[in-house]
């Protein structure tokens, strides 16, 4: 029963977010049409879909502290693809994700006409690339979310944070947003740390039925009031090293 159950949330999740999407591909395709910009209208639908995965999952979100207000360098610890439920619920952002992604079919396709950027982790050069889009991509109605850690994690800790991505803080001046993701299920759930979070050699399918069969999912986003600023890369990645693990909790094992 309990796998039948993870199945059908599974096609609910499937079924809604494409429905979700094909409402905002109409529009999309409208507002390119009239060269009128999409990220408002995206950020809408993102918020609702958001709600509405996480109504399919029983996941209760609970923020602490205040999101920014686009133009925004926000980054975060990375644990799931999960992650984007809660972060697109309350950013207005666009995501850095690996180029692996847009060979996934269909949510390639949905990524890269959402605004995601996509980075070939195995050429150092694309750094540059990456950088020069999330110039373009910072505006009044999207703010830029960086995962620098460059992978998921099993949630007992905040890995090494990479620097080349956060070139871009640096350029503009924008000081760096810290924002922390924490999960937990039920006692009577596999924990977060393999419910949730998909590190290992575990294959997305197996991984999301194990995650879909959890009876409930509290995400606790905590948002630093304080930005972090600086003028050299290096120093900047320290600090933030610093305040996100200053401010991380570890999930249940």
């Amino acid at each position: 029963m309990t796998q039948l159950r993870a199945i059908f949330k599974l096609c609910m999740l499937f079924l809604y977010t494409v429905a979700a999407y094909s409402v905002y591909f109409i529009w999309y395709l409208f507002l390119k049409l009239f060269r009128k910009p999409v990220e408002p209208w995206r950020n809408i639908l993102l918020k609702y879909w958001s709600r509405g995965i996480c109504a399919i999952l029983n996941m209760k979100m609970r923020v602490e502290g205040k999101a920014p207000q686009a133009p925004f360098v926000v980054v975060s610890n990375h644990v799931s693809y999960l992650d984007v439920v809660p972060l697109y619920g309350v950013l207005d952002c666009t995501f850095i994700a690996k180029k692996e992604i847009r060979s996934w079919p269909l949510i390639g396709f949905m990524a890269k006409t959402l605004g995601v950027i996509f980075i070939d982790r195995a050429r150092r050069s694309d750094v540059n690339r990456v950088n020069r889009e999330q110039m373009e991509n910072l505006n009044e109605h999207q703010g830029i979310l960086i995962f620098p850690e460059g992978t998921t994690s099993d949630g007992s800790r905040i890995l090494r944070l990479r620097s080349p991505l956060l070139q871009t803080a640096i350029d503009t001046g924008l000081p760096v947003h810290v924002v922390t993701l924490y999960y937990e299920t039920a006692d009577s759930d596999i924990a977060a740390t393999d419910s949730i979070c998909w590190h290992g050699d575990i294959s997305l399918g197996r991984h999301a039925l194990r995650m879909a069969k959890t009876t409930r999912i509290d995400c606790v986003i905590t948002i630093n009031d304080e930005p972090v600023e600086g003028l050299d890369r290096k120093v900047l990645v320290e600090n933030l090293q610093k305040k996100m693990r200053g401010q991380f909790k570890p999930m249940k094992a």
